[in-house]
């Protein structure tokens, strides 16, 4: 009994300082960076086209126009993605557009919020292209679980990236 006893009490601290860990680190943050091989206004004007969506956002099935001016600030987009056969539903809306050199958007999913900022920078005929993030977690067990979830996020994003610049190089080289 008290063994058991002991267990409990364990088990109990390690929920609690689980908890506090996950209050304290309440955000994660994560970059990416990818040079693509093609001018900047091609990598821009991929980045912005919702039909080629599909082949750099891991398990996209398809994206709804929900309102505001096309492509602009303030446009609303929902997207409906694939996750191991799970159908999930996010909301995107654009934050801010400078054409050829910044996109900054929300991604808004029951579990997750993330604000990101992609900066696209010309170097020699090439593209620099910038993700910064910061992610919160939605409802208690979200928050809680998400900072020891950045690893694979951060290798989700990078796959992205990488599908990104090879889908650019593709059409445009």
């Amino acid at each position: 009994m008290k063994t058991l006893k002991y267990i409990a009490i364990i088990f109990i601290f390690l929920v609690i300082c689980l908890v506090v860990f996950s209050r304290i680190f309440r955000n994660i943050h994560y970059k990416t960076e990818v040079t693509i091989n093609v001018p900047v206004q091609k990598v821009f004007t991929g980045y912005m086209d919702i039909e080629k969506m599909g082949r750099w956002i891991p398990g996209f099935e398809r994206i709804e126009y929900m309102g505001g001016l096309m492509m602009g600030k303030g446009t609303r987009l929902r997207l409906v993605l694939n996750n191991n056969g799970k159908q999930t539903t996010a909301i995107q809306e654009i934050k801010q557009i400078k054409w050829n050199k910044l996109i900054e958007y929300t991604l808004d999913e029951k579990r997750i919020t993330v604000s990101t900022t992609v900066l696209f920078t010309q170097e020699d005929g090439s593209t620099i292209v910038i993700t910064e993030n910061e992610a919160h977690g939605n409802g208690f067990l979200w928050k809680t679980l998400l900072p020891f979830m950045k690893p694979a996020i951060s290798v989700k994003a990078r796959k992205s990236q990488e599908m990104f610049k090879a889908a650019m190089e593709k059409d445009f080289s």
